[in-house]
Order: structure tokens, then sequence, then C-alpha cells
């Protein structure tokens, strides 16, 4: 039975969110040597849409086209700048009838503040890219949002992190239809992997956690990202402070609604990430260099903070060899 599978594009969609998951489904389809997924773009109003990159893509159909007619997957597929498009409340009814008579729907990338917008993401956990994690959850409150998550399969709600996990996802969905075997031979034939180490936050590009809140909390701040290697504890900050540990916690609940060793983890591991993208420090003089006492700590840290490992990390983002050394 032909499993049909739409992607609705808006106008300047980031045409990897559209390509990526439909290559993946494709490429059953010439292992195999027959039509098992029929594969389809929507468009809102025109049949040509620009994407991001300039590109042109021709769309099979319009929203506005068969509406009622169920399929088996619906992705709403993101756009760089879908922060700043109001949808109009037509669309919104068309994503969300679709959707609703759909075997499966989600989004991928940006894409799920567009389906937010229809409400069946209230009440979900639900993941989107790292860089408008914060944007989706300021504007639907009721929404769980996994910034790390690479995706999330939620009942038949499926949702991508961003860009290439579009890719992840549909590999995902291709594993649920045909199983295990055929999954990880396409993701052999696409160079891709079968399961992606990690989540998506080991990509973020955020950078050192910004200073924030009151300025004797800007104070602390300065003095224990100079001076990570002595920090230890929430204890010491207090200190420095010359409050209580209780005290210091309430001003960063207050301020920043974290936990002080919260923001301190994240620093440390901030640091961290730069020390083995740029040096040749092993795993043992970064610990030491980010306030840890041995590199157990901070791998665990480690894995709490990006669910993957220093020396994984080291391997993807680092430019030049460093020393081996095991962990």
């Amino acid at each position: 039975m032909i499993k049909k599978v739409q992607i609705l594009a808006i106008p300047g969609v980031q045409l990897l969110d559209v390509s990526g998951p439909l290559d993946v489904f494709a490429e059953v389809n010439q292992q195999l040597g027959r039509s098992i997924y029929q594969l389809e773009v929507l468009a809102w109003q025109d049949m040509t849409i620009v994407t991001s990159s300039g590109v042109g893509l021709l769309a099979t159909a319009l929203m506005t086209d068969r509406p009622d007619q169920p399929v088996d997957t619906f992705l709403v597929a993101g756009a760089p700048d879908i922060a700043r498009f109001t949808p109009p409340s037509l669309l919104v009814d068309l994503i969300k009838q679709r959707a609703l008579q759909s075997q499966r729907f989600g989004s991928v990338c940006t894409g799920a503040l567009l389906l937010a917008a229809t409400g069946l993401l209230d009440g979900h956990r639900v993941t989107t890219h790292w860089a408008i994690a914060d944007t989706l959850c300021k504007g639907y409150p009721g929404v769980q949002v996994d910034a790390d998550a690479i995706y999330i399969a939620e009942g038949p709600l499926r949702t991508a992190a961003g860009v290439t996990s579009g890719l992840d996802l549909a590999l995902m969905m291709v594993e649920e239809d045909m199983g295990r075997e055929v999954a990880m031979s396409v993701a052999a034939q696409l160079v891709m992997f079968f399961k992606r180490p990690g989540g998506q936050m080991q990509f973020s590009r955020l950078g050192r956690t910004s200073l924030s809140g009151r300025s004797a909390l800007q104070d602390l701040q300065r003095w224990v990202t100079g001076n990570l290697p002595q920090v230890f504890s929430v204890q010491l900050m207090a200190e420095h402070m010359g409050i209580s540990s209780r005290h210091l916690s309430r001003l960063f609940t207050q301020e920043l609604g974290i936990s002080p060793g919260e923001w301190l983890e994240q620093e440390k591991i901030s640091h961290a990430r730069f020390m083995l993208e740029s040096s040749t420090l092993t795993p043992k003089q970064i610990a030491a260099q980010c306030g840890y006492s041995s590199i157990d700590i901070l791998r665990r840290a480690f894995y709490r903070q990006l669910n993957t490992s220093p020396a994984q990390y080291r391997k993807y983002f680092q430019g030049k060899t460093a020393p081996h050394q095991a962990e």
C-alpha cells in the first residue's frame, strides 16, 4: 500500500527542511524498486516557492486542494524568518485540519512555530531548532519544549530539531514503517548516522552565558568566569557575595530563573567546549581548568548538558588533531 507524505513549504522555506526528509523517503523507493512513498510538496498560495537560499521549489499542490483528503504523514517545514511570519487564520485552520486527518503529523526545525499556532502542540513534548526554542516556549507556554532532542515522537506527533535533523526524523519514520534493516540500509546509502549520537545542544553556538540580573549578580558572574579553576561550589559563590547559599539560590531563581548550581555547571561546560575546540589540552587538564577535580566529573556534567562525551565533542568540532587520551 502506497504511503502518502506531504510537506508544507511556506515562502522563504529552508530548502533542506523539505528536500532532506523527502530524499530519505525517496531512497526507500529506490532501494526496494517500487513506490512505497508518494511524495508531495504543498504550497500556501503560489505553486512556485522561493526558498531562503533563493532557489525556486515547485509545489505539487496547494493547501486548499483537497484539504479533507487523509494522508499518512504531514509535516510543516521551517523557514529562517518564520518567527516574523504571521500565518493567516485560514492557513492555520488548513494545517490543523490536514494534521488531524493524517496518521502522523509534525514539523521540521522552525516549522514547530507554525504548527504550534494550531494548538495541536499544547500539552505535548516537542523539539525545534535550539535557536528558537525560547521563542516557542514564550509564545506557546502550553508546549513542553525539549531544546536538546534531535527528534521526538509522541503519539501521532513527530517533531525534529533543526535542518539536517529532518533527515533523522524521516529515517525514524522509515524504521517505523519498514523496519530496522531497511532504515539502516537507507542511512548507509545517504552516508548518515542511523542513530545520531548526542543531542542538538552540542551544536549550539550561543557561546558563554550572558551576564544578566541585578548588578550584584553580574559582579559575581564576572568573578566566577574569571576564576573557574578555583570555583568548586555554590558555597564559594555565596561566600564571595557575603550571603548564605540559600539567599544566593533565591536571587538566582528570581533574577535568572535557574539555580546557581545550574548556572555554574553551564558556565563550566561552556568553557570546556571552548577548550576542546581550540586547544590540545588533555581532557584531564581541561577538567582542572574548569574547576572539576576529575575527568569523570567533567564527563558526567558534559552528558547532562549536551548528551555526549568530551572526547566525542572534540572529535566533531576540533579542526586539528588533539592528543589521544582515554576518557
